[in-house]
């Protein structure tokens, strides 16, 4: 796990989309509960807004990775459900791919500079 420190925007920018797809490939969710996720799962590194968060969503629903449908959530509120589309899978296996590659790449670089 990452040290608890603030990422880089610019680090960060080019991950969200990966991000948000690999929680919702577990299952549909909507916006404030996928920010809480990213939150718990990071142990609190990641803190991203619900103003960061939707703007992504709509641009990965307009491109075909997300759909998205209204529903009503356990409050009896509607909510807009996310879940991720075929086109979805198959970019958050490319995405993961590189990112897998780009760690082995900086790791073999960087050596012992990342570590301290």
């Amino acid at each position: 796990m990452v040290s608890v420190m603030r990422l880089n925007k610019k680090t960060l920018d080019g991950n969200i989309e990966t991000l948000l797809l690999a929680v919702l490939s577990e299952g549909p969710s909507y916006g404030y509960q996928i920010v809480r996720e990213l939150g718990e799962r990071t142990g609190g590194v990641l803190k991203l807004g619900e103003g960061t968060v939707y703007p992504v969503l709509h641009r990965m629903q307009e491109r075909g990775l997300i759909a998205a449908r209204w529903s009503k959530g356990p409050s009896g509120r509607p909510r807009k459900y996310y879940r991720v589309t075929r086109r979805g899978g198959t970019a958050l296996k490319q995405n993961a791919q590189q990112w897998a590659g780009l760690v082995e790449v900086m790791q073999s670089v960087l050596g012992d500079a990342a570590a301290g």
